[in-house]
This record gives structure tokens, C-alpha cells and sequence, in this order.
């Protein structure tokens, strides 16, 4: 049976998500489900949770570059979580019921239209069956591999490989520098003065991508149990990071949270983060950001990428540029 989400189900569920999320336990922080602005649902058999999923919900603006003006209410379904005990009769196939009533629900959910975003090959593929067009062609992750042995364990790659991205780190070294010798300044909240600005810059960078202003990159901010790096351009442009590390892997590393400004200005922004990743030992940095966006991360010095794939509605063809803030993404350690 599928329900709304009630104040009530908040220790069941987090019960729920600690149990058969154990790759990701921080998706069952209390503190991060309260704070979250999201729909969420629940699936019940015999009286006990076994399906929760969620939507999070953002406006998306045309930009210059598409030729097209207006916005996308985008809602990404995310945080799809399923018994996966064989404690029940056909439980394969109530999985698969489970599953299906709670993408409906999000499916559902006028005026956000449903989409994905980073989701794995199996999960693509049932939004693919489900009408969505996945989309190669807008986002990647760019990193940079600081101990090189244990990025790639984590990404389940051949440590053969260690000892060549070390000699190309050599070879090729990441610009570093002080936050005070660029002029740039540390702030702990957005203006809504500088609403327009922000946009602005968006708007002539991107052909579709998520709004910034003060009350949403403040909300983001505000997010418990994560201490947010703000720095601000005096040519106009900003950068958010913070220090991630895993619950239960050992990786930590330095997370481009959001990133906007021209491509000179995010050059001189992301010399401090990187800087960071170093004083703090970090095994690396990484970014979600626009294809459009590789040159300036490879100039950064995070020269690897790979593609992020997005699930979205087939009328919009536009390149989406997303980063770890548009989806909530910062919430996955």
C-alpha cells in the first residue's frame, strides 16, 4: 500500500533506510530528513515499511546559449529504497510493486515533473522504460586523485592505474593559491541583493540550469551536520565546499558543492578548494558541473572526468547543468 509520508514514520524509517541503505547510512540522519524540502513516500506490506522514496523539487531556467526562454520545475525522484529480505511469498515480485507504486507517486506529483539524476544501470533503466530520455550529454564529475590507490578501490577500478595518474599529478600540478592574495571573501550568507547578479551569470554560461538565490543557497547552507566553505569574487562569481568523508569507507574528500562565475573567475575560486583538499589531506576533489564546463576544471587541475547521466522529460532538450546542490546530491556523505 502506498501512503504519504507522516511526522510519525520517522523512526521507522530511518530504521528502514539504516538497514537497506548501508552504503549510504547518512540518507537515515534524522536531522538531514527533517531538513530536507521534499515530498516523500512510503510503501507498507502487513503493516510494515518496505519501500521510501523521495522527490526533491527545483526550478531550472533557460539560458542564453538554448535559444529558448521560460523554466522546468524539475523534480527528481531520488532516495528510492526497498526491502530486499526474502522473508516474504513472491518477494521479488512485490518488490517490483513496491517500486512501481512509489515512481508513480513522484511521477504524479504535478506541477514537478519527474526526472533522475546520477542514477546507477538499473535504476536507468526503468526510468528509460518509463518514458525519460537519459541524457549523457549535460553533466560530469570532475576529480582530482590525491592518493590514487584509494579512489580508485572506491570506484571498484584496478589499482594498476595508481601509478600513472601519480606521475600525470607530477606532471601536471594544480594551481594553488591564497584566498587573500585573489581578493576573495569568505561570507556565511547569501543577499538577495545579489539575486540578479547570480543569474546573470548563469544565464549567459548555460542552457538550462538551476536557480540561485539567496533564500535556496541559504536554505542549502543551513543543511545539518556539514560546515559549508563560501567564497565570493570581487569580479562577481562564488564557490561552496566542504570536507566529506564516508561512514563507512575510507575516502574523504573536498566537494565542489556549487560553483558560478565566468571562466577566469571560477579558475582563481577553485584554487582555494583545491589548496583545501591539500592542507586537510584529502585523498581528492571532486565536482558535478556542466560538459561545458571541462576546460575549466581541467585547467583547475581536475583532469579526471566521466559522465553523470540525468533522466529527464523528452521535451527537454536543452544541455542541463547541474551541480551536487541542484539535487541534493551534498546529502550522499
Amino acid at each position: 500500500m502506498l501512503r504519504e509520508f507522516q511526522e510519525s514514520d520517522y523512526p521507522a524509517v530511518l530504521e528502514f533506510l539504516d538497514r537497506w541503505n548501508p552504503d549510504h547510512p547518512e540518507l537515515g540522519e534524522g536531522d538531514i530528513l527533517r531538513w530536507q524540502h521534499c515530498y516523500k513516500w512510503v510503501s507498507e506490506y502487513k503493516g510494515q515499511i518496505v519501500g521510501f522514496i523521495v522527490q526533491i523539487p527545483h526550478i531550472f531556467r533557460y539560458g542564453e546559449p538554448s535559444g529558448q526562454r521560460g523554466e522546468e520545475r524539475i523534480g527528481w525522484g531520488v532516495t528510492l529504497v526497498l526491502d530486499m529480505s526474502e522473508d516474504f511469498k513472491n518477494a521479488s515480485l512485490r518488490r517490483s510493486a513496491w517500486a512501481n507504486e512509489l515512481l508513480t507517486a513522484v511521477e504524479k506529483n504535478p506541477p514537478w515533473q519527474f526526472s533522475g539524476i546520477a542514477m546507477v544501470g538499473d535504476i536507468e533503466r526503468v526510468y528509460a522504460r518509463r518514458g525519460l530520455t537519459i541524457r549523457p550529454d549535460c553533466a560530469m564529475m570532475y576529480a582530482r586523485f590525491l592518493r590514487p590507490r584509494k579512489n580508485l578501490a572506491y570506484l571498484g577500478k584496478s589499482s594498476l592505474l595508481a601509478p600513472g595518474i601519480g606521475v600525470l599529478n607530477a606532471l601536471r600540478p594544480a594551481p594553488r593559491a591564497d584566498v587573500r592574495q585573489l581578493g576573495l571573501r569568505q561570507i556565511d550568507e547569501f543577499d538577495a541583493s545579489d539575486d540578479a547578479r547570480w543569474d546573470a551569470l548563469l544565464n549567459r554560461a548555460h542552457e538550462l540550469y538551476g536557480v540561485r538565490d539567496a533564500a535556496f543557497l541559504n536554505y542549502k547552507l543551513s543543511q545539518p551536520n556539514r560546515d559549508y566553505h563560501v567564497l565570493v569574487h570581487p569580479d562577481g562569481g562564488y564557490i561552496i565546499y566542504r570536507l566529506a568523508q564516508h561512514r563507512t569507507k575510507d575516502m574523504k574528500l573536498v566537494k565542489v558543492c556549487d560553483l558560478t562565475g565566468t571562466k577566469e573567475t571560477k579558475l582563481d575560486l577553485l584554487r582555494p578548494a583545491m589548496q583545501f583538499a591539500y592542507d586537510t589531506n584529502a585523498y581528492g576533489i571532486v565536482a558535478v558541473g556542466g560538459v561545458e564546463e571541462h576546460d575549466v576544471y581541467r585547467r583547475a587541475g581536475l583532469w579526471i572526468s566521466r559522465r553523470y547521466n540525468l533522466a529527464l522529460p523528452p521535451h527537454i532538450t536543452a544541455r542541463m547543468r547541474v551541480t551536487f546542490f541542484d539535487g541534493d546530491l551534498d546529502n550522499l556523505w
